[in-house]
């Protein structure tokens, strides 16, 4: 029986617009025009539904440009993790990944997929054409986690841009990604791979196994894997210290043809990772400040052997100092993964299934310890201030000193998540008819986030145990405070390294544990058919109601809900729901067919009225079509409406308080590092533009975020338009060209700290709503700054995507009957043209555009392709994807007042190769080479730490792997 369900029922799928994109387990296109035509006619008797539409089709009429991974290539590439491949496809931003989400506390482990860079929000990942519950981020946004889908189960990844909002409903602005499961599987399939770093030091493992059974009226699958990978450190890659931009001592000012700040290697911290103290203190020429560190040998403080130029910048050495060797690199990560379905067929045209997901997930990050930077002070009276520097304070009448330490006796802070994600679903299916198809689904989705969070200091407890004197009834060193020697308090010696006590320790530090629950019901009905015939072709109709209710449950530990922790962050408990209720419908119009000059002419619409609890009723569209002149070349357009409702995360993030290392735009440094406003808006902010000595260079800044439930819907106007070519006199040939454009409204951003100090003096004038959200005290420092959800930004996003697919055998090129063996190309790119962030002032409505297109984490051209090689038992692979070179930052007037000929960042380009061999009908063979040259992340302060998913930080990287098949 034909069932309607995107999981579709033949591993060969040519998925992708116009049947041109390529699933790697078989060939893609037909090796001669009577095969293509056979071929086309066998898809068309055994509809199937495409992504982007849900409407029943054959694959080769697929609605809008689509790019899809078959699990051949998956194999081929030894991926255990899906993210990691799609991350390569040129449509692929950065999203969340293990290669991102270190030093991030909420997001370590997280891999989620982010389309046109428009973010993970705007993307709507769906597991065999369904949405499932989403796994929250830092701030509490849901979206799905594709760390619980085992890649051995994965038939094939979807990838539609554009047009999909009316079809599958709001988050899908930049487009959708559905995992495509196995099913109808029978027999015994078992795995395992193992893969090794070059350097040894980081290594990944998966394993598992697929059970299946067909009984007399249905089939069952059964699936159970594990996989796992290593942690790798900072300083495994030698990445322990800085590669940055400081200022440049050649520079004269503005205008004077040399840039402001230069690159420097092998960084230290003056002032951060040491665990002894460093400050500023008169122990300099004739009692001058000067930057000192504590020397245990003398008892006392020396300068800081910081290189000729000294502290640089007020936070750099070139000599001694602190870096962050152990910190997390890449998170060692943990998978378990079980997954069930089975149907039976109740009668001839109705069909009874059920299905389960559990996915077990833990990752681990690590970072240096808890540390003061100026955030303590000592008095002079303190008993464990050494006479020498007592003697030295009293002499310059100082009463004590602020300073810097990392308190390494305090242990490494860190994060330890676990992630539970639970699915269950259930329903009926069925034939009404000769063509209609019906289903009926209800699905329960749950995500359980566990983070403990290990060795925070209780701020408190740690002020109160700094703040000694010596009892002068005993002589013991003690507390200040009688209420905190009540409570335990043991008092701290921070003059050396090792010299806080266990007891203080035990007094100071605290593991505790914050939960977070989210779920998701969805109830879904869909209905899809032949409405009528016409001359043309049959019209095709599908129509649907959906209910979905998501909830979250946030419960921060005592530490984060009463700010008692490290630069006392807080976060308010959270428990909230919304529901939204969705009809919508779709039709397919076939006007011409087999005419001269309308080989095929086709119209469709897509229309989707959602009701949401918070956010009211919206309503999106598409309209589409397609026309082929001749059967050899296919045009295709696309408008369409979309819309994003604004998250629960958005809505409730419960507001948080804590700290951040942020740049004053207003640095002297920094002046040229921005618009041509920046200058002139710091003047008239009254800070002096050459002997502003900003706070930011030595210390944290505090930062305060929160949701925002007065958040409206955004809104997006996306087009589409391209075309297929299939010449029929170069058989197995096809290639393809859309171009691409998205228009976003009101888009729902928080911009970050960051950005939103920039954009206060970065646009026209200071009346603007970011200056609002920045608190300078009267010194001119900045005291703190508000992060919130706000509907103001806009987005414009705009290019063209390319695609070649070429199939043959090698006999055909060379002549002769000998069978030498199969050849297929595949290759990917895109061309963005232009990202544009549209800053809106809310108060005058003025628009300021900032385009980001060729910036570092947008380069202007990427391109991956494939070529293998199949010959009987034995298949070769060579796969490559190259990422076009880019610039700091596209709004400078004069970039070489900047930093000069480093604003070009370098292009790369990374290779991999692989084998496989079927040693007999049971078993196969694979291993190969990532990154085959060993080609490390490009060289320059922006990538060289490999922030993106762009940059390979795990070097060249070996891997095996063995499947056993028994049965059919």
């Amino acid at each position: 029986m034909k069932r309607i369900s995107t999981l579709c029922s033949k591993s060969w799928l040519l998925a992708g617009a116009a049947g041109l994109t390529t699933v790697l387990a078989t060939p893609a296109i037909a090796q001669d025009a009577d095969e293509d035509e056979a071929q086309t006619e066998a898809e068309a008797e055994d509809l199937i539904v495409v992504t982007g539409s849900r409407l029943q089709r054959s694959g080769l009429d697929a609605p809008t440009p689509t790019v899809s991974v078959g699990e051949e290539l998956i194999e081929a590439k030894g991926i255990t993790n899906i993210v990691d491949l799609l991350n390569e496809l040129p449509q692929i931003s950065t999203g969340f990944s293990n290669a991102n989400t270190s030093f991030s506390f909420g997001n370590i482990g997280l891999n989620q997929v982010d389309l046109r860079n428009l973010g993970v929000r705007r993307t709507l990942t769906l597991v065999n054409g369904r949405r499932r519950a989403g796994t929250p981020d830092d701030s509490n946004f849901l979206a799905f986690d594709l760390t619980g889908i085992p890649t051995a189960l994965i038939q094939r990844v979807e990838v539609q841009t554009g047009g999909t909002s009316a079809v599958y409903g709001a988050d899908a602005v930049a487009g959708v990604v559905n995992i495509i499961l196995k099913e109808d599987f029978e027999g015994l399939e078992a795995y395992a791979n193992y893969g090794v770093a070059d350097e040894g030091d980081y290594t990944t493992r998966s394993y598992g196994a697929t059970f299946g059974s067909n009984y007399e009226r249905g089939n069952a699958v059964f699936h159970i894997s594990r996989s796992e990978n290593s942690e790798l450190q900072r300083r495994d890659r030698g990445l322990e210290t800085a590669y940055d931009f400081v200022s440049n001592p050649a520079n004269t000012g503005a205008d004077d043809g040399i840039p402001a700040r230069i690159p420097l290697r092998d960084l230290r911290f003056a002032y951060f990772g040491i665990p002894t103290i460093t400050t500023s203190l008169p122990y300099g020429t004739d009692g001058a400040y000067t930057d000192v560190i504590f020397d245990s040998g003398l008892n006392d403080f020396r300068p800081i052997e910081a290189g000729p130029r000294g502290v640089i910048d007020g936070s750099y050495s070139l000599g001694e100092g602190g870096d962050q060797g152990r910190d997390t690199l890449i998170a060692p990560t943990e998978r378990t993964s079980l997954y069930g379905k089975a149907d039976y067929d109740l009668t001839d045209n109705v069909t009874v299934f059920a299905e389960a997901i559990f996915a077990d997930i833990n990752a681990r990050d690590r970072i240096g310890s808890v540390f003061d930077v100026f955030s303590t002070f000592i008095s002079v009276d303190n008993p464990f201030v050494p006479e020498a520097v007592r003697e030295t304070l009293l002499a310059n009448d100082l009463n004590g000193f602020s300073y810097t330490r990392q308190h390494d006796e305090f242990g490494r802070r860190g994060t330890d998540i676990n992630r539970k994600y639970y699915s269950l679903a259930g329903g009926f299916e069925g034939t009404l008819g000769d063509s209609w198809n019906w289903s009926a689904v209800y699905e329960y989705g749950k995500s359980q986030t566990i983070n403990r969070n290990l060795n925070d200091r209780l701020d408190e407890r740690w002020f109160e145990a700094s703040d000694a004197i010596r009892d002068p009834d005993t002589g013991q060193i003690v507390c200040r405070s009688l209420d905190a020697r009540a409570r335990g308090c043991v008092p701290v010696n921070p003059f050396g390294e090792g010299t806080i006590s266990q007891g203080a320790v035990d007094y100071i530090v605290a593991d505790h544990t914050t939960t977070t629950d989210t779920s998701q019901t969805l109830v879904q009905g869909l209905l899809s058919g032949d409405l009528f015939d016409l001359p043309a072709g049959a019209v095709k109709v599908s129509a649907g109601l959906e209910y979905r209710e998501d909830k979250i449950d946030f419960r921060p530990s005592y530490v984060w809900e009463n700010a008692l922790g490290f630069f006392a962050s807080q976060f308010s408990p959270v428990n909230e729901s919304n529901v939204v209720k969705e009809a919508f419908a779709e039709v397919l119009i076939p006007i011409l067919s087999d005419k001269p000059f309308f080989e095929t002419l086709e119209v469709e619409g897509a229309y989707r009225i959602s009701d949401y609890e918070r956010a009211g009723a919206v309503n999106s569209w598409k309209i589409a079509g397609q026309w082929a002149p001749i059967r050899d070349v296919r045009f295709r357009v696309t408008r369409a409406k979309a819309v994003r409702a604004p998250s629960l995360g958005e809505l409730f993030d419960p507001g948080s308080r804590g700290a951040a290392g942020l740049d004053d735009p207003c640095d002297p440094l920094l002046l040229e590092s921005g618009t041509a406003n920046r200058r002139a808006n710091c003047a008239a902010l009254g800070l002096d533009p050459v002997g502003f000595n900003p706070d930011t260079r030595r210390m944290t800044t505090l930062v305060f975020t929160t949701g925002n439930p007065d958040l409206e819907v955004e809104t997006a106007d996306t087009f589409t338009a391209g075309v297929v070519v299939r010449p029929s006199f170069v058989p197995g040939l096809a290639f393809s060209a859309d171009y691409y454009k998205i228009e976003l409204e009101g888009g729902i951003d928080r911009i970050g700290a960051q950005q939103t100090l920039n954009n206060c003096v970065d646009l026209p004038s200071l009346s603007n709503q970011f200056c609002e959200f920045v608190d300078r005290g009267a010194d001119g420092n900045i005291d703190e700054v508000l992060d919130s959800y706000i509907n103001v930004s806009g987005f414009e996003v705009e290019g063209v995507d390319f695609e070649l697919n070429y199939n043959t055998q090698i006999a055909d090129i060379f002549g002769g009957d000998e069978d030498l063996g199969s050849f297929r190309i595949r290759a990917l790119a895109s061309y963005l043209k232009d990202n544009i962030f549209i800053d809106q002032d809310l108060v005058s409505g003025e628009e300021t555009p900032f385009d980001d297109a060729g910036e570092s984490d947008n380069p202007k051209f990427r391109f991956t392709g494939t070529a293998t090689y199949s010959n009987g038992p034995w298949q070769v692979n060579w796969s490559s994807r190259y990422i076009d070179g880019t610039v700091t930052n596209n709004d400078l007037e004069n970039p070489q007042e900047d930093v000069g000929e480093f604003y070009d960042i370098p292009s790369v380009w990374y290779h991999d190769l692989s084998m496989a061999v079927d040693i007999n009908e049971t078993f196969r063979l694979n291993g190969g080479v990532r990154n085959l040259f060993d080609t490390s992340p490009r060289d320059h302060p922006f990538t060289r730490r490999g922030s993106s998913a762009y940059d390979d930080l795990i070097g060249r990287f070996f891997f095996v792997g063995a499947t056993m098949k028994l049965g059919s």
